[in-house]
């Protein structure tokens, strides 16, 4: 019974993160079908957190990857602006 619960739950992981949405690169976005863009302007503590927020939305929208366009980081304030163009 513990290796059928064990199989499942290994399972059930592989299968979540087979959903997520990946970063690509440009190459490999031409390669795929545009379903949109999302802009952020949002106060994050790093550059990481933005694109993890690209990474949740992009996911929301139902896109299997994503390519980042811009990530601009001012030097004085916490704002970053983040564009991604989303792909299927």
């Amino acid at each position: 019974m513990k290796h059928i619960t064990l199989a499942t739950a290994i399972a059930l992981l592989f299968s979540v993160n087979a959903i997520a949405a990946t970063e690509i690169t440009s190459h490999q976005a031409a390669q795929r079908q545009s379903i949109g863009f999302i802009s952020l302007d949002q106060e994050v503590v790093s550059p990481d957190d933005a694109i993890s927020q690209i990474n949740q939305i992009a996911d929301q929208r139902g896109a299997t990857a994503y390519h980042i366009i811009a990530l601009h980081e001012p030097g004085s304030t916490a704002s970053i602006h983040v564009s991604a163009e989303l792909y299927r």
